[in-house]
């Protein structure tokens, strides 16, 4: 469009003063207007204050601030990955107000407000802390008297910094600062309120950046305020409002999901699972829900806003020194059971509906018995006096160990009787376990940074086998272990995408790598390096130091070599056990090498080898081809047991196992506790291979599926011939345990690596159908007479589908008979099938 033609309109000189002069003072009315605007608003508040001034416990008068108009292209602190020394956050008092409705843009807001205890290390003018999709509201700093009798809940673990009388007494003694009680906490404040110049957000590392007119001065405490709003999600992380159906009602509920890195979505906090610090919470909610927390709930009160609604506030007393990936929230509409174990309160919470039907019972019944039994393995007291454990339908994850409030997948906590005849039971175990493991390996004590996260879920994976098996006698420790883990990760360790258990902390620099460190590695892989070090150190040693660990990192936070080198101090207090090398060069070994050994025996000579287990394409598996892990070999000779030894070298010769008679044989890696493969020269694979047929009983039922797991694995990968691999099957006939046909069946039916072909199916056919035919016979009387004595049995209904399957499909006729007769009774019993 082009410019518009002159108007013709007139002024005097006179006028035209008079107007210059008035639009002048307006022009300068405007600037100030303009000026005072910005002072009050960051480069993120976009959004009104918190509704209720209530809340708002600071007294002096906020502080004002403006941004850097160059905020994201400024060089400083905030471009590091961690955040900076200078700060340590002591104590948390945080309100939430979540909303179960949506505004007019489809979103359902939050609003809450923090006041964080902080503790000045360094001077500094730069307050660094996490912060995503919340816009701050107020921000006020002021300085903490610091005559105070300051207390916080432990005593052990802590760290010592360079700070006045009042911080060292709140570090070290028993209670939780007063001021933190007193929503009017004037009096407390010391000196003049810092004015915030900048206060701006990062996005690539997430951090809140308040830029202050003077610095903090090291030894201090002061404390900071922020009101912020922001969004619930939607997805299932940080805090996240989920609807569901409880009596075909439909309903919503708000919960939390936070590690490892959404707590800064719900909160402003240093986000860093060594920044420990205490909480106390408040969650504003509707009357008609009921707020669950860490900690037992200490109050309620009610709060109007400003169109007249009344919200019901729920206060839960102070947590224990822990960090913020663990704090929890869930407003519901649930019901609960409860029941006590030593004075801990324990609730299992779920839909109404759930609860009704008992699906909650055996949860309740399991929960109790493990606590205790951990505490007695760690000796180590359960520290806290109630624990929710919160069954939600559709959640992201199986489950969440926040302590005090552990969450779940509605499926993994809910046990249906009517399941029986499946793995739901085992499967519950296994996770309540795994949870509760969490209480003291990620909860109590914490890995200092996310790269040694295993310490976390390694032990819990772990320990969660112990528990486990310790509740129900037919989940047997090293087959259950077998079955659900080694089979798994020595697949997925062999592949070129594996990793080390062990991460560089520098590595993790950025906030999207945290993530993918919750996988395999860290959950499988670190739990079988644990079993395989309580194997060689004994359990009885294993144990001593593990609960000493515990009790010198209780409320603080270690790393794998401070795992390793406490664990060394219980080492050299005894004779028994003796080591090739420290422990941390045994372990390190391990942890920071990915891939799977092969232990080879030469049983014509004594000799030892080993290597890396090469797959196919996939001979770069390791960067380091050269690499010599420290090995621990168990071994039995001719079906008795003999000393452990240690292959510390590429090659060692062991005159104890060169075989002259025909008749003798050795087997290495007993009960699998060793993380290795093994293959021998094709004189002792037949060797095992005739003395499975005479008599299966001298190997045990693991290293029967070790046989066969590594046979089919070396035959694939063309290590040994398929002939010598198909010998070993040659005693099945005789093999009654569903877990190691399990096995077999899912190598023979491995389409990548099939045996079947159209000539070779006829005698495949044959020699199978002779070998399956007994184990299908056992469990088809079962099934006629009576398969409930197989209730609940992970083992059964993990391998029986494959071993009828595979008759059926070879065309036993006893088999497909058996199917047609349950088909008519299903058909003749219409209440299954309405």
């Amino acid at each position: 469009m082009g410019p518009k033609t002159s108007s013709g309109f007139y002024l005097s000189r006179t006028s035209a003063a008079l107007l210059a002069l008035l639009l002048a003072a307006l022009l300068l009315a405007l600037i100030v207007l303009a000026s005072l605007y910005a002072r009050t608003r960051g480069a993120e508040l976009a959004l009104p204050a918190t509704e209720d001034p209530s809340c708002h416990n600071l007294t002096t008068p906020p502080v004002t601030f403006t941004s850097p108009p160059d905020a994201t292209g400024r060089p400083g602190i905030w471009d590091n990955p961690r955040l900076p020394p200078d700060l340590v956050p002591l104590h948390y008092d945080l309100e939430l107000w979540p909303r179960t409705e949506p505004d007019a843009g489809g979103n359902y807001p939050l609003s809450g407000q923090v006041n964080i205890t902080i503790s000045c290390v360094h001077g500094t003018d730069i307050v660094l802390l996490h912060s995503s999709n919340l816009n701050i509201t107020l921000a006020q700093l002021a300085p903490l008297a610091t005559g105070l009798n300051y207390k916080s809940q432990q005593t052990e673990g802590k760290q010592w910094h360079k700070l006045n009388n009042a911080a060292r007494t709140y570090l070290h003694e028993e209670k939780v600062p007063s001021h933190l009680q007193d929503t009017h906490a004037s009096s407390l404040y010391h000196g003049q309120s810092f004015n915030i110049t900048h206060l701006w957000h990062t996005e690539v590392h997430q951090y809140l950046v308040l830029e202050l007119e003077r610095p903090l001065l090291a030894g201090n405490l002061y404390l900071l305020q922020l009101d912020y709003q922001g969004f619930l999600s939607v997805d299932y992380s940080g805090l996240f409002i989920a609807e569901y159906k409880d009596f075909d009602i439909d309903k919503v509920l708000v919960a939390s999901e936070l590690e490892p890195t959404s707590a800064r979505t719900v909160y402003p906090c240093f986000d860093e699972p060594a920044l420990k610090a205490t909480f106390k919470t408040r969650i504003v909610h509707n009357s008609s829900y009921v707020a669950l927390s860490n900690m037992p709930a200490i109050a309620t009160s009610e709060r109007e806003d400003k169109d007249g609604t009344k919200w019901t506030v729920t206060t839960f007393n102070t947590t224990l020194k822990m960090s913020t990936y663990i704090t929890a929230f869930v407003v519901c509409d649930f019901d609960y059971v409860r029941t006590t174990e030593r004075g801990n309160e324990i609730r299992v919470w779920a839909r109404k509906e759930v609860i009704k039907n008992g699906f909650a019972n055996f949860s309740l019944d399991i929960v109790g018995p493990i606590f205790s039994y951990m505490e007695d393995l760690f000796n180590v007291t359960y520290p806290l006096q109630k624990t929710d454990l919160v069954a939600m339908p559709d959640i992201g994850v199986a489950a969440m160990e926040n302590w005090g409030l552990i969450t779940f997948q509605e499926t993994s906590l809910m046990y249906d009787p009517k399941q029986k005849f499946s793995n739901s039971k085992a499967l519950t175990c296994l996770i309540v376990a795994h949870e509760i493991g969490h209480q003291w390996f990620g909860n109590l004590v914490t890995m200092k940074w996310w790269n040694d996260i295993w310490l976390n879920e390694g032990f819990a994976s772990y320990f969660e086998y112990i528990g486990a098996s310790f509740i129900d006698p037919k989940l047997k420790l090293n087959e259950l272990f077998m079955m659900h883990n080694l089979v798994n990760i020595f697949e997925r360790d062999s592949r070129a995408s594996a990793r080390a258990v062990s991460v560089k902390e520098e590595e993790i620099n950025n906030v999207d790598l945290i993530e993918p460190l919750f996988d395999d590695f860290s959950y499988n892989k670190a739990a079988a390096l644990i079993r395989m070090a309580s194997t060689f150190l004994t359990e009885k040693l294993f144990l001593k130091g593990i609960s000493s660990y515990l009790k010198k990192f209780s409320f603080s936070n270690a790393d794998q070599d401070g795992l390793w080198n406490h664990l060394q101090m219980f080492i050299e207090e005894q004779d028994e056990v003796k080591l090739p090398k420290p422990l941390k060069n045994i372990m390190d070994s391990w942890t920071w090498k990915k891939g799977i050994p092969l232990v080879t025996l030469n049983t014509s000579t004594g000799m030892l080898s080993q290597g890396v287990l090469k797959m196919g394409s996939h001979d770069n598996l390791t960067s380091d081809s050269n690499h010599t892990w420290i090995i621990p070999i168990s071994w039995m000779k001719n079906g008795v047991l003999q000393p452990s030894i240690w292959l510390d070298t590429k090659t060692k010769n062991v005159p104890e196992m060169k075989i002259i008679r025909d008749d003798e044989w050795i087997l290495l890696n007993i009960n699998v506790t060793g993380y290795y493969k093994t293959n021998y020269d094709v004189k002792n694979w037949n060797s095992i291979a005739k003395k499975l047929e005479e008599d299966i009983q001298p190997v045990p039922v693991i290293n029967r599926v070790q046989i066969m797991d590594d046979a089919f694995t070396l035959a694939n990968a063309g290590y040994m011939d398929y002939e010598t691999t198909l010998n070993l099957t040659r005693y099945l006939e005789t093999e009654m345990e569903i877990l190691v046909w399990y096995r077999v069946l899912k190598h023979l039916n491995n389409y990548k690596k099939s045996l079947v072909t159209y000539h070779s199916f006829p005698l495949i056919k044959k020699y199978i159908l002779k070998r399956i035919n007994p184990i299908f016979q056992h469990y088809a009387s079962i099934l006629r007479q009576n398969f409930e004595e197989t209730a609940d049995d992970i083992f059964v209904h993990t391998g029986i589908d494959d071993i009828f399957k595979t008759a059926c499909f070879l065309g036993l006729k006893d088999c497909l008979d058996l199917a047609n007769e349950l088909y008519r009774k299903w058909m003749s019993n219409t209440s299954t099938h309405e």
